[in-house]
């Protein structure tokens, strides 16, 4: 695959991904799903950005792009709610739960595409390129599978996380 075809299908990627995450996050009526999938949709702007100024330079030059990566150190402090809390303020759906699917199918098959680009250049600028995005695309399957355990088992998710103090 071309260079600019491989860059244009990975801005297809970006731009489905963003439109399918803020259209779940603007129909869901949970709290949590809402502030993940906007968290997402965020994410993947960045990446359609960086992509972008990738494709436009005419040597491109990873130091002249600001990679915004998504590292998951804040995973605490985003799901910051009590149990309690929680079965208080939210009802769970099974469109919830699909939409937290199909976002993990889409992660992967973005983090596959990745790979082999990676694996398919001898360009090194390319493949530090694809390697970051292939890090953001597993950063980003952890947290919506982190964000999944969370409203099906809050409980279960706070005592796996580092062995966090449950409250309520």
């Amino acid at each position: 695959m071309e260079f600019k075809e491989a860059m244009q299908q990975a801005l297809e990627f970006e731009k489905r991904g963003h439109d399918i995450y803020l259209d779940t996050a603007n129909k869901t009526m949970n709290p949590i799903v809402k502030k993940t999938f906007s968290y997402l949709a965020e994410q993947e702007t960045n990446h359609i950005r960086e992509i972008q100024e990738y494709v436009d330079q005419e040597h491109p030059d990873m130091e002249k792009i600001e990679l915004k990566g998504d590292k998951l150190d804040g995973v605490k402090q985003f799901f910051n709610m009590t149990v309690k809390e929680f079965k208080e303020k939210t009802e769970l759906s099974e469109d919830d739960i699909k939409a937290h699917e199909v976002a993990l199918e889409l992660e992967t098959n973005a983090y596959e595409f990745y790979k082999k680009q990676y694996e398919a250049t001898e360009n090194e600028k390319l493949k530090e390129f694809m390697k970051f995005l292939m890090e953001q695309e597993n950063a980003h399957f952890e947290f919506i599978q982190k964000s999944l355990n969370f409203i099906k088992n809050p409980e279960h998710f706070y005592a796996e996380e580092e062995a966090w103090i449950v409250e309520g």
